[in-house]
Protein backbone atom coordinates (compact mmCIF):
# COMPACT_ATOMS: atom_id res chain seq x y z
CA UNK A 1 0.00 0.00 0.00
CA UNK A 2 2.75 2.55 1.03
CA UNK A 3 4.06 1.74 -2.59
CA UNK A 4 1.14 2.91 -4.57
CA UNK A 5 0.89 6.43 -2.23
CA UNK A 6 4.56 7.55 -2.37
CA UNK A 7 4.37 6.72 -6.30
CA UNK A 8 1.33 8.44 -7.13
CA UNK A 9 2.50 11.24 -4.60
CA UNK A 10 2.84 14.65 -6.71
CA UNK A 11 6.29 15.83 -6.77
CA UNK A 12 5.95 19.55 -5.80
CA UNK A 13 8.26 21.67 -7.96
CA UNK A 14 11.46 23.40 -6.42
CA UNK A 15 10.97 26.74 -5.03
CA UNK A 16 7.43 26.63 -4.53
CA UNK A 17 6.40 27.67 -0.62
CA UNK A 18 3.27 26.65 0.65
CA UNK A 19 3.16 30.63 2.38
CA UNK A 20 5.94 32.61 0.54
CA UNK A 21 7.20 34.40 3.12
CA UNK A 22 10.75 36.65 4.58
CA UNK A 23 12.83 37.24 7.49
CA UNK A 24 14.72 40.13 8.23
CA UNK A 25 16.54 41.42 10.97
CA UNK A 26 16.67 44.94 11.41
CA UNK A 27 18.90 47.13 13.30
CA UNK A 28 16.32 49.51 15.14
CA UNK A 29 14.17 48.91 18.07
CA UNK A 30 11.25 47.34 18.29
CA UNK A 31 8.59 49.98 18.69
CA UNK A 32 10.00 52.20 15.54
CA UNK A 33 10.08 48.44 13.51
CA UNK A 34 6.99 48.42 14.53
CA UNK A 35 4.99 51.85 13.38
CA UNK A 36 7.34 51.38 10.23
CA UNK A 37 5.75 48.23 9.27
CA UNK A 38 2.57 49.87 9.67
CA UNK A 39 3.79 52.78 7.83
CA UNK A 40 4.14 50.74 4.64
CA UNK A 41 1.33 48.24 4.83
CA UNK A 42 -1.36 51.51 4.51
CA UNK A 43 0.95 54.10 3.01
CA UNK A 44 3.04 52.51 0.51
CA UNK A 45 1.31 49.17 -0.34
CA UNK A 46 -2.17 50.52 -0.24
CA UNK A 47 -3.39 47.62 2.47
CA UNK A 48 -5.72 47.69 5.26
CA UNK A 49 -4.51 46.61 8.57
CA UNK A 50 -7.10 44.23 10.04
CA UNK A 51 -5.46 42.89 13.46
CA UNK A 52 -2.86 44.79 15.61
CA UNK A 53 -1.16 43.39 18.62
CA UNK A 54 1.52 45.51 19.14
CA UNK A 55 2.19 44.07 22.84
CA UNK A 56 2.76 40.62 20.78
CA UNK A 57 4.07 42.15 17.62
CA UNK A 58 1.60 40.91 15.60
CA UNK A 59 0.04 42.70 12.41
CA UNK A 60 -2.83 40.87 9.95
CA UNK A 61 -3.10 42.74 6.66
CA UNK A 62 -5.42 42.30 3.69
CA UNK A 63 -5.11 43.82 0.21
CA UNK A 64 -6.92 44.04 -2.79
CA UNK A 65 -10.94 42.43 -3.26
CA UNK A 66 -10.39 39.79 -6.11
CA UNK A 67 -7.57 37.47 -5.72
CA UNK A 68 -6.97 39.07 -2.60
CA UNK A 69 -3.76 38.18 -0.28
CA UNK A 70 -3.71 38.72 3.41
CA UNK A 71 0.16 39.38 4.60
CA UNK A 72 1.04 38.31 8.62
CA UNK A 73 3.77 40.52 9.90
CA UNK A 74 5.38 38.79 13.23
CA UNK A 75 8.06 41.22 15.22
CA UNK A 76 10.28 39.72 17.78
CA UNK A 77 12.62 41.74 20.02
CA UNK A 78 16.09 40.69 20.02
CA UNK A 79 19.50 42.02 21.65
CA UNK A 80 20.84 45.01 21.07
CA UNK A 81 18.16 47.01 19.97
CA UNK A 82 17.94 44.68 17.01
CA UNK A 83 14.00 43.45 15.90
CA UNK A 84 13.65 40.51 13.69
CA UNK A 85 10.67 40.49 10.90
CA UNK A 86 8.78 37.59 9.38
CA UNK A 87 6.33 38.27 6.58
CA UNK A 88 4.19 36.27 5.42
CA UNK A 89 1.53 36.08 2.64
CA UNK A 90 -1.40 34.19 2.70
CA UNK A 91 -3.87 33.44 -0.49
CA UNK A 92 -7.09 31.46 -1.54
CA UNK A 93 -6.46 28.67 -3.24
CA UNK A 94 -4.98 28.86 -6.87
CA UNK A 95 -4.64 26.83 -10.02
CA UNK A 96 -0.98 27.44 -10.46
CA UNK A 97 1.71 27.31 -7.89
CA UNK A 98 3.46 30.38 -6.42
CA UNK A 99 6.82 30.88 -5.68
CA UNK A 100 7.04 34.26 -4.14
CA UNK A 101 4.91 37.24 -3.29
CA UNK A 102 5.27 40.86 -4.65
CA UNK A 103 3.28 42.65 -1.65
CA UNK A 104 5.71 39.96 0.92
CA UNK A 105 8.63 41.58 -1.18
CA UNK A 106 7.54 44.92 -1.38
CA UNK A 107 7.31 45.40 2.55
CA UNK A 108 10.62 43.79 2.93
CA UNK A 109 12.42 46.23 0.55
CA UNK A 110 10.60 48.94 1.69
CA UNK A 111 11.40 48.24 5.48
CA UNK A 112 15.22 47.51 4.44
CA UNK A 113 15.32 51.11 2.57
CA UNK A 114 13.71 53.19 5.45
CA UNK A 115 15.35 51.61 8.32
CA UNK A 116 19.10 51.55 7.13
CA UNK A 117 21.30 51.39 9.88
CA UNK A 118 22.91 54.25 9.10
CA UNK A 119 19.75 56.33 9.10
CA UNK A 120 18.64 58.54 12.15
Amino acid sequence: MRFLRNWLRPERPSGVALHPSQTLEIDRPYEIVLEQCIRGINGVLGGVVRFRDDAAGVIEATFGLVDSERLSVSLTRLRDGRTRVVIESRRGARPEPTTSSPYVRALAEYLQAALRSDSP
